[in-house]
């Protein structure tokens, strides 16, 4: 199929982002399905993938051994097998991978890439039947089965933090990369207000960041701010937020817009998204009736707007707002391209901000309003923005802009004429 994955993606020269093998930028949507391989049946799991994959996602994250009773074992897949033969990790079970294997490849030609995690957090901190002794093998072993699938990446941990288990995380991974041969991503999914980097950001196998805001969606811009900050530079991925129509959070309901409020302020921060519907990766009853939310939609064309711009060139920018930047839950984000020719601003409420135009190197700028429910683009008017040539000082303008009406949100392009 023509949107197969080019992978196995890497990552980009600058440690900002992902490419692929061609060295086109490589945008990550995820979506989180945890269980798809053990409480999905496979004509289940390719119906999922087929339409996550008609969305725009590029990203499914899912779990090899998977539990969602805290039981002593993995849960069996719906042929009945478990993924360890005698509950030891490092004699895989190949029964149980023989249909994993299948929606690999599934996944791949349809341009999916999945992020395997090799076990819940549950079978490294609970049981303990993952162990410093048998890690290293389970990860070679898982290494050397998958090392010519293209669209794999690894994530270590699984919900939980490491601490008092590090050796442990370290061994799988130092298995996972002397089985593959370095030929995939690895990165550490951390339990909910946590990131990988405050554990392992200095680590060679640690290829790019995972943090979780889990019920605080109002904190995820300075979460991955605060990420986008270190060095050396590695790309970030807001691997799990607020699930929509999540029913659990203080800070709910998980409404649409709170779903595009935590994408565009990840993304506008430095980093990728996850998202996730919680009705369906839970499976509850009439899960497979919630494939087409509104939040599913919506990501699919945050991605799209973002998508037929330059993306990758763009840096986080705060300094674009002179007034009315807001906090928290009403949060304004902005980002502008490392040639100062172009931006982006995200107005997350009903609001009114005041923005100094001359931060885009040009005389004039183009101004463009984009709805970030339906990608609809409307003319929000060319302004001069007080760059002069010859002046020895600018003369800076600045312009007020207020959301327009009836949108909850918006998105503002300001372009350089």
């Amino acid at each position: 199929m023509s949107n197969a994955v080019q992978g196995p993606i890497r990552v980009s020269a600058n440690g900002r982002y992902f490419v692929d093998q061609v060295g086109t930028p490589f945008f990550w949507l995820g979506d989180t399905s945890w269980p798809l391989l053990t409480k999905y049946t496979l004509p289940q799991a390719e119906a999922y993938l087929e339409n996550r994959a008609a969305k725009g996602f590029t990203v499914i994250q899912c779990v090899i051994a998977w539990t969602d009773e805290d039981g002593p074992l993995p849960q069996a897949n719906s042929a009945g097998q478990r993924p360890w033969l005698d509950n030891n990790p490092a004699t895989p079970n190949p029964d149980f991978f023989q249909p994993i294997d299948q929606l690999v490849s599934y996944a791949a030609q349809r341009g999916l890439i999945l992020a395997l995690l090799p076990a819940w957090g549950h079978f490294f901190k609970t049981t303990k039947s993952i162990t410093e002794a048998n890690a290293q093998a389970y990860g070679r072993w898982l290494g050397e089965h998958y090392r010519a699938a293209p669209n794999v990446v690894w994530v270590n941990g699984g919900d939980r933090t490491p601490t008092s288990f590090e050796n442990v995380f370290r061994a799988l991974a130092h298995g996972l990369r002397e089985g593959d041969g370095g030929v995939h991503l690895i990165s550490y999914h951390p339990v909910g207000g946590r990131s990988s980097s405050q554990y392992f950001h200095q680590e060679s196998w640690l290829d790019f960041n995972m943090l979780q805001t889990w019920s605080d969606w109002f904190r995820v811009h300075p979460a991955v701010m605060s990420d986008a900050l270190r060095t050396p530079a590695k790309p970030i991925v807001h691997a799990e937020g607020a699930y929509e129509n999540g029913p659990e959070y203080p800070t709910g309901p998980i409404t649409p817009l709170i779903v595009r409020r935590q994408a565009w302020w990840a993304f506008l921060a430095g980093g990728f998204h996850t998202y996730g519907q919680n009705q369906m990766w839970r499976m509850e009853p009439g899960w497979d009736q919630t494939f087409d939310t509104p939040g599913a939609a919506q990501v699919g064309c945050f991605k799209k707007i973002l998508t037929a711009r330059p993306w990758w060139t763009l840096v986080p920018d705060q300094s674009l707002f002179a007034q009315g930047i807001n906090c928290e839950r009403t949060l304004n984000a902005a980002a502008r391209s490392e040639d100062d020719q172009w931006a982006l601003v995200y107005l997350s409420s009903q609001c009114t901000v005041r923005l100094p135009l001359d931060k885009i190197g040009a005389r004039e700028v183009q101004a463009t309003w984009i709805n970030p429910q339906t990608g609809e683009e409307h003319d929000a008017g060319k302004y001069l923005t007080g760059n002069r040539q010859g002046a020895v000082f600018p003369q800076g303008q600045s312009q007020s802009f207020t959301t327009p009406p009836f949108w909850e949100d918006a998105v503002l392009s300001l372009t350089a004429v």
